[in-house]
C-alpha cells in the first residue's frame, strides 16, 4: 500500500516534532520540490547550525576518514565537515542518501543508528535529517538497507500549488510565474520525459524559481522562449508563453493604487489571475495603497477579491491592521475559513 504524501507546509510541522524528540527522519520527494530549502529554513528557524552533506558524491573513506597511527594504534580521522564542538547544536543533513552507492549507505549505518562512526561521536545537540528522491522519479536510486530504513521516520512529500504560492509571494517571485500557476496549478510539476534526450527539462518548483529570476532580467518572453522550454519543459513552456500574453490586456495597476478603477472582464479567469498577481507584486504598503487594495478587491468577483487580500497579507501582514480590514473580514470572513 502506498504511503500517503504530505504537503511541504505539513513537513515543517512534522520536522519541528522530530527535531524536538531527536528521531532521525528521511524525506522522500521528487527533485526540485524544496527539500533542501525546507531543511535549511528549519535550521534557521530553530537557530541551529546546518551541515549539508551530499552523499551521492562521497566514498566510504570520505565519511569514516583516513587511518592514522596514534600511540601505536590505528585511528580514523573524522572528515572536517562533521561537527566537533561538543557544546554545539545543529542539523546534520544527509542529502541524496538513497542515491549513494550501497558502500556509502553501509558507512552511514552506525552514524544514524548510534550517532557514531569509528572514533567520531556526533555531539548531543545535533539532529540527523536525511533526504532523497523516490524510486519512481527515474533518478539513480538504491533501495535503503532494511536495518537503516527501520531506524528512521519516513515522510513522503509532494509539491502543491498553495504551499508554493506562499513561498513565491514571500520570496517575491515574478508575477508571471505566480499568475500562471494560479491559472494552471496542475503544471507546477511534470514528469521527466525519458525518451527526449534533446530536452530533458521538466517543471518543478525549483525550475519556476529559476524562471522567475530570469524574468526579472528579461520580461520579453518571446525572446527567451528556448530558455523557458529548457527550464520547465516544452509542454509547460508553450502553456506559459500563451498565458503571459494575457498581461498585455492588463489595466494600469499603478493607476488602481491611485484610485483609478478600470472595468474588468469578469469572464476571463486567466486575466483575473494575472491581475491579482500583478497587484500583489506591485503593492508597496501605505494607507493610500491599502485603501485602494480593499476598494478594488470588492469590484472583482468574490473568489478573486478574496484571493487578492489573502495573497497581499502573505506579502505584508500589516495589511490586517488597516481599518478597511475589519470591514472586509466582516463581509468576506466566511470565504477564508
Amino acid at each position: 500500500m502506498k504511503t500517503p504524501s504530505i504537503t511541504t507546509t505539513e513537513l515543517y510541522r512534522h520536522l519541528d516534532t522530530l527535531i524536538s524528540t531527536d528521531i532521525p527522519v528521511f524525506i522522500h520527494g521528487s527533485p526540485g520540490i524544496g527539500k533542501s530549502y525546507i531543511v535549511a529554513d528549519i535550521a534557521k528557524k530553530h537557530g541551529l547550525e546546518l551541515v549539508d552533506v551530499r552523499l551521492s558524491q562521497m566514498d566510504p573513506v570520505d565519511l569514516r576518514g583516513v587511518p592514522a597511527i596514534r600511540d601505536e594504534q590505528t585511528v580514523w580521522m573524522a572528515p572536517v565537515f562533521f561537527p566537533k564542538d561538543p557544546h554545539s547544536s545543529g542539523i546534520l543533513f544527509l542529502d541524496e542518501l538513497n542515491s549513494a552507492p550501497p558502500s556509502v549507505q553501509a558507512a552511514i549505518y552506525q552514524l544514524v543508528l548510534d550517532r557514531k562512526m569509528g572514533e567520531y561521536t556526533l555531539p548531543h545537540g545535533w539532529r540527523i535529517i536525511c533526504a532523497g528522491n523516490r524510486i519512481s522519479d527515474r533518478g539513480v536510486v538504491f533501495r535503503l538497507p532494511t536495518p537503516l530504513a527501520n531506524r528512521m521516520v519516513h515522510l513522503s512529500v509532494e509539491a502543491r500549488f498553495e504551499d508554493f504560492k506562499l513561498f513565491a509571494i514571500r520570496e517575491g517571485l515574478h508575477s508571471f510565474v505566480i499568475g500562471f500557476l494560479g491559472f494552471r496549478p496542475d503544471l507546477l510539476t511534470s514528469e521527466p520525459i525519458s525518451d527526449d534526450d534533446s530536452n530533458p527539462a521538466f517543471a518543478t518548483p525549483r525550475s519556476y524559481h529559476m524562471l522567475s529570476h530570469i524574468l526579472k532580467h528579461n520580461e520579453n518572453t518571446a525572446n527567451i522562449a528556448p530558455i523557458i522550454y529548457g527550464l520547465i519543459g516544452y509542454g509547460a513552456g508553450i502553456e506559459f508563453l500563451s498565458y503571459v500574453k494575457v498581461y498585455e490586456k492588463l489595466p494600469d495597476v499603478q493607476a488602481i493604487y491611485r484610485g483609478e478603477y478600470p472595468s474588468v472582464d469578469k469572464s476571463e479567469p486567466a486575466l483575473l489571475y494575472a491581475l491579482v498577481s500583478a497587484m500583489v507584486e506591485l503593492y508597496r504598503g501605505g494607507d493610500e495603497a491599502s485603501k485602494h487594495l480593499f476598494g478594488f478587491a470588492q469590484i472583482l468577483p468574490t473568489e478573486f477579491g478574496v484571493m487578492l487580500i489573502k495573497d497581499a497579507i502573505v506579502k505584508d501582514v500589516s495589511i490586517a491592521e488597516c481599518g478597511e480590514f475589519d470591514e472586509w473580514i466582516g463581509r468576506y470572513g466566511d470565504y477564508i475559513l
